[in-house]
């Protein structure tokens, strides 16, 4: 029998905001890079685009989890 997998670490919410800040940032130097070629520069524009799309999706997750309220334990008497 297999075991279940245990669930990754999440990413702090700091910690995913600077990698996102970077990534984002290395793709913009590639774009200025390759400014003016009827090729590269719409797919990295493209990529660029959907690096922010994915990146936002899993960052608001993060915050969501984070600000959530715990349940909290309700001791019946009785």
């Amino acid at each position: 029998m297999q075991t279940p997998r245990r669930p990754a670490p999440r990413e702090t919410t700091e910690a995913m905001v600077r990698n996102i800040g970077r990534e984002l940032a290395e793709i913009e130097q590639a774009i200025g890079r390759c400014r003016g070629d009827l090729i590269a520069e719409p797919k990295l524009t493209g990529t660029w685009m959907a690096h922010l799309l994915i990146s936002t999706t899993e960052l608001l997750r993060n915050l969501l989890i984070e600000s959530a309220k715990r349940p909290q334990r309700i001791n019946g008497s009785g």
